[in-house]
């Protein structure tokens, strides 16, 4: 396990479920397990993206429980494949996706309220912005407005599947502490670029200087 901090952000290489027990509650946890469709990514119709070892399986029932405990609000997208909701309420991203592509939208439980709120953002294989080579990237306004419709405005932010770091890169320009876990070295090292680059841009205009990147095998 290896730890890296950056400025607000406290990022740890390894499993969630080893790591989790070990934290603090949070204000939220908002993240994006993977769906467990298959050891594969669908990057449209019945396209097949590249081979990946961490899509086999869903998250446990323990995890699900092991979150209620360490926060205080959650985020959960695809939760229509975990069947995680806690209340009427929850959120859905319209992706604007023409066919062939697989999802015109995205669903996310969340853990207030009874409404449902709707944000159009278009993301397609093929029109896009994105930051990293990994095929489950999502876009840095999408988790910044996840981030706004928390109740109370979080202080804290927790990804227990940080992936490619978009949801630290979304917090840290909110002005947001950020807790990130991930057991993918490869997409570990490019979060911690995008944070760390997105830590650099949010201090330009500060008087105090950013905080050294801190690196600790544990």
């Amino acid at each position: 396990m290896k730890l890296v901090i950056i400025g607000d952000a406290t990022l740890y290489l390894g499993d969630c479920m080893d790591i989790l027990p070990t934290l603090g509650k949070v204000d939220a946890v908002i993240t994006d397990p993977p769906f467990g469709i298959g050891n594969f990514v669908q990057v449209g119709g019945n396209v097949r993206g590249e081979k990946v070892n961490w899509n086999e399986s869903g998250p446990s029932a323990e995890f699900f429980h092991l979150l209620k405990e360490k926060s205080t609000h959650r985020v959960i997208w695809g939760a229509n494949y975990f069947n995680c909701f806690e209340g009427a309420g929850g959120l859905v991203w319209v992706k604007n996706q023409p066919m062939p592509n697989m999802s015109k939208a995205e669903m996310a439980s969340t853990s207030w309220g009874k409404k449902v709120e709707l944000i159009s953002l278009t993301w397609t294989n093929y029109v896009n912005t994105k930051e990293s080579d990994h095929p489950c990237e999502r876009p840095v306004l999408l988790y910044k407005w996840c981030i706004e419709q928390v109740p109370k405005y979080p202080n804290t932010i927790l990804d227990p599947f940080m992936g490619s770091g978009t949801t630290g890169v979304a917090a840290i320009q909110l002005g947001r502490k950020f807790i990130g876990i991930e057991r993918e070295p490869k997409y570990f090292e490019i979060a911690c670029q995008r944070i760390e680059q997105a830590a650099a841009q949010g201090k330009l205009f500060a008087p105090e200087p950013v905080k050294q990147h801190q690196e600790t095998l544990i």
